[in-house]
């Protein structure tokens, strides 16, 4: 992880030397549309499996890639289409005067849950206990220290191994199939998991009974839903093709429903064009129409989305300096 931080820092160093006419349309070349492994890349599984240009007229090639290498994807400006986190995305943003990019729409809304098997269903319940986290820094951890300062508890956060009288616990883990095996031994009783992991871990730590709390919800009552993954698209294309882009929400509700009723072929999609080498984190057989809707995969466009992207970031610019960087409107397309 501090290898993956320093990497991308450097990137962010050096962001303004990078050319991005390499990669650009010149009129002649495809498109190329880049998603990280897992539930953002479910939001373009139909449009893989369909090889789907958006009335363009142009061959998209989709990339599925490990979520570590995304930055990377804007930072050299390979991707005609990016999907990535929108906390990386304001900050690889941010990091030149003049992005080639502008956000088009939130696609994925949240898909984390707090997964116990000792029948914890609020943040006070947390007190007293280890609570597993995937990734340190990263946006699970970010929202869920987000959801604490809006409810007073980020003061009694702690890091470690070991319960803490009234102290909530931090123990991070790099990647949830690291925390599934401590969770079914009973290691710890709480972690926060990702779809489609945590409806994994009830099939494979079925020795134990797991309560589940939507921390969508958590985050926002009203819409249980923060704005997770975003799109980004190459200036130069959104100019070009801006009234095809700002048509794409057809496209992607289609895709969700096509998701749920041919999971195997979203999956296998999906799989096809993951990075070689990449080990893929969705199987047939965990994605069911549950799981999707558990995803929260919906197109909200930039305009409609503006408001709770800035205010997310806020909020978690404010418990880690560094983990985003606030937006103008420019950013929005």
């Amino acid at each position: 992880m501090k290898k993956f931080i320093t990497f991308v820092l450097c990137l962010l160093l050096s962001f303004s030397c990078f050319s991005f006419s390499a990669c650009s349309d010149d009129g002649n070349k495809g498109l190329t549309f880049y998603a990280p492994d897992g539930a953002p890349a479910l939001a373009i599984a139909k449009l893989i499996n369909d090889n789907e240009d958006f009335g363009i007229g142009k061959e998209i090639d989709y990339k599925v890639v490990a979520s570590s290498d995304i930055g990377t994807t804007m930072a050299t400006g390979k991707g005609d289409f990016i999907v990535m986190p929108v906390n990386l995305a304001s900050k690889l943003y941010k990091a030149n005067a003049k992005s080639p990019y502008v956000m088009t729409a939130v696609i994925t809304h949240g898909n984390l849950y707090l997964m116990s098997s000792d029948g914890t269903n609020s943040l006070e319940g947390l007190k007293g206990k280890v609570v597993g986290v995937i990734g340190q820094g990263l946006v699970p951890d970010l929202t869920l220290k987000a959801i604490f300062a809006d409810n007073n508890l980020i003061s009694d956060v702690v890091v470690g191994d070991t319960p803490t009288a009234n102290k909530i616990t931090l123990r991070y883990f790099e990647k949830a199939p690291e925390m599934i095996p401590i969770l079914k031994q009973g290691g710890i009783s709480v972690g926060l998991l990702p779809e489609p992991a945590a409806t994994n871990l009830i099939r494979v730590a079925d020795n134990r009974t797991w309560t589940r709390v939507d921390v969508q919800q958590l985050y926002d009552n009203v819409n249980c839903a923060y704005p997770q993954a975003v799109l980004m698209v190459k200036k130069s294309v959104y100019d070009k093709y801006k009234n095809n882009i700002d048509q794409m929400q057809n496209v992607f509700e289609q895709n969700v429903a096509w998701v749920k009723n041919n999971t195997e072929s979203a999956v296998n999609a999906v799989n096809s064009k993951l990075k070689e080498g990449l080990t893929p984190s969705l199987v047939a057989n965990v994605i069911t129409p549950t799981v999707v809707d558990n995803c929260k995969i919906y197109y909200q466009s930039s305009l409609q989305a503006k408001a709770s992207v800035k205010s997310y970031i806020d909020k978690i610019i404010a418990v880690m300096a560094q983990s985003a960087v606030a937006v103008n409107d420019d950013f929005f397309a």
